[in-house]
């Protein structure tokens, strides 16, 4: 096991040949903001970094993690006791494809989840079991995990996402046919000028049409990656 210090006050424990905390994560708990009370649950939680963010950052809402491996649900339920968010933040072993007998429907608020981005066959596969399930839809893909969301959401209720830009169809398609419409989307992007690495999408259950496409999110202000812009800096002062 390693010991991630993210902050002063946060500290993330993880399975040592697993997934790390990366900036996705932390994106992700900025650009779901707004989740400041009611009841939020993180689709695929891993350790649970993405409630704890929200939580350290002054959110108030209850968080329930869904984490396929039983590992990692462990992991993350430490980190909400060791982090003093253990009256906040529970996590329950499962599939987001068995979503029926896990959640009653209709009464989150919010649903967050950052999920396998890549096939089955794509790339080469990592030799770390738990690794390549956390990265790859080996037990369930996008489209589980919106049919998921919108099973679990209110009707007005918001879902976020972080996703890859080249599958990006695959999110937006899948959030619709499960009535989630695409209300705003932002690009990441390395420097500016570059493709973007990120997609951060937000949806609302049952919303009207209408996608707000906002700036980019320019993680450096200079192509050799040196240097970090000002908006990143006080992303992460903000945690």
């Amino acid at each position: 096991m390693i010991k991630n210090k993210i902050n002063g006050e946060l500290t993330i424990a993880e399975p040592e040949n697993g997934i790390r905390f990366g900036t996705d994560a932390l994106l992700l708990a900025d650009f779901a903001s707004s989740v400041k009370r009611g009841r939020c649950i993180d689709l695929g939680t891993g350790s649970g970094v993405i409630p704890l963010l929200m939580l350290a950052s002054g959110s108030n809402a209850e968080f329930v993690g869904l984490e396929l491996q039983p590992e990692y649900a462990s992991v993350a339920q430490q980190n909400a006791e060791s982090n003093g968010f253990g009256d906040k933040f529970k996590v329950i072993c499962g599939n987001a494809s068995d979503h029926k007998a896990l959640f009653e429907s209709g009464r989150a608020d919010y649903v967050v989840t950052n999920p396998p981005y890549m096939r089955i066959d794509c790339g080469v596969q990592n030799e770390s079991t738990p690794l390549n399930i956390a990265r790859r839809e080996v037990f369930g893909g996008i489209d589980s995990f919106c049919e998921a969301a919108a099973w679990c959401l209110k009707s007005g209720g918001s879902f976020f996402a972080v996703y890859r830009p080249d599958r990006l169809v695959n999110l937006l398609c899948a959030m619709r046919s499960n009535r989630i419409e695409p209300k705003r989307l932002r690009a990441v992007v390395a420097s500016s000028g570059a493709s973007p690495s990120l997609i951060l999408v937000e949806g609302r259950k049952d919303g009207r049409e209408g996608l707000i496409y906002e700036n980019d999110l320019v993680i450096y202000t200079d192509p050799t990656h040196k240097t970090q812009t000002e908006e990143l800096q006080a992303i992460y002062s903000r945690f």
